[in-house]
């Protein structure tokens, strides 16, 4: 009951002891007020009497700093101003002051659940108690839903603080994957998805070999039920123009951490096969005039450029060298040359 009224009526399982008997407990969530609030819990067992307790919630007033007309008293709840990953501890402080009394109880609760260690200090001048209380507050993925309050117990009178939200603290960096699909004929959309990253700023840029890639970008945004975010951001490349493979990267920068980063390389789009229809002797010249110009491509690769680091390796060694690469070219041409003869006196 609260204030007289009745406000719920459940049924909790109850626990068996060690001793033979039997424990139940059940946790009412209540906003507290600053003008005080009476609960009353009736238990009821069978034909027996009915059992009561009764206890006074009131809440503090941040605004004026007081309890009440007759108090002074004042809190506040707070940890540091920066952000965590998973799997670290941050440390909470919640401070008290000007009470007329030093014995209080003081427990930190995480979604309801007692935090272990809270470590409590007193100081007073003359008949004015202040206290600080600190506790250390684990940090993982499922904190974005969670809540913290400092619950101070000082005879029957509960003060509450207001509730504080660890997922402040929190960061979750995206992963990051690059996709691609066709969307028509060389026409293919490139995607980067960023997913389950908290909180949701985060800052996306697209790379072309290194460069800003600037042109229409579609972006999906939103919120997944376990509280953290994706986000998708899609860019539409026409693979039917001629030239060398591409690199597209895509950037995700996430506050002050480092950078985030997934590519995808583009091959280049394939040239058009034709049959040709020219006589033996056409297509020995025309084969040796191919020859001459890869020979001639190949020197002069060979004087001009100097070799760039690609996977760990140099392009030199994902080729073949020049003169293996001239004998290959020839043997190909003998061959060719006599099996056109061959089929010729056929």
């Amino acid at each position: 009951m609260k204030n007289g009224h009745k406000i719920l009526e459940e049924f909790p399982k109850n626990t068996s002891n060690s001793d033979g008997m039997y424990s139940l407990d059940h946790l009412l969530l209540e906003e507290a007020t600053v003008d005080g609030c009476e609960f009353a819990c009736w238990v009821v067992q069978d034909d027996q009497v009915p059992v009561k307790a009764v206890i006074t919630v009131q809440a503090s007033n941040k605004r004026r700093g007081t309890m009440s007309s007759s108090e002074g008293i004042s809190d506040n709840l707070e940890g540091l101003q920066q952000h965590f990953e998973p799997g670290t501890s941050i440390q909470l402080t919640y401070t008290l002051s000007r009470l007329h009394i030093c014995r209080v109880t003081v427990t930190w609760l995480i979604n309801n659940h007692k935090l272990p260690k809270p470590q409590t200090k007193v100081l007073h001048s003359g008949d004015i108690y202040n206290f600080t209380s600190t506790v250390s507050v684990p940090l993982n993925k499922d904190s974005v839903f969670s809540f913290v309050h400092c619950e101070v117990k000082q005879k029957s009178l509960l003060i509450f603080p207001e509730k504080h939200q660890p997922s402040q603290y929190l960061l979750v960096p995206p992963a990051a994957t690059v996709s691609h699909s066709p969307v028509s004929s060389g026409l293919v959309a490139i995607t980067c998805h960023m997913q389950r990253f908290y909180p949701e700023n985060v800052h996306l840029t697209w790379l072309e070999d290194c460069h800003t890639l600037k042109g229409t970008e579609e972006l999906v945004f939103k919120k997944n039920t376990d509280g953290a975010y994706t986000k998708e951001s899609s860019q539409l490349l026409n693979t039917s123009v001629q030239g060398p493979e591409r690199v597209f990267t895509c950037r995700v920068q996430q506050e002050k951490q480092p950078s985030i980063q997934a590519s995808l390389i583009m091959p280049t789009a394939p040239h058009t096969i034709h049959k040709s229809t020219r006589s033996s002797g056409q297509e020995t010249s025309a084969l040796i005039f191919v020859i001459f110009l890869l020979v001639h491509k190949v020197l002069l690769v060979g004087v001009s450029q100097s070799p760039t680091s690609i996977s760990g390796g140099t392009c030199d060694s994902a080729c073949m060298p020049c003169g293996t690469l001239i004998s290959t070219l020839f043997q190909g041409l003998k061959w060719r040359t006599e099996a056109s003869k061959t089929w010729l006196l056929g």
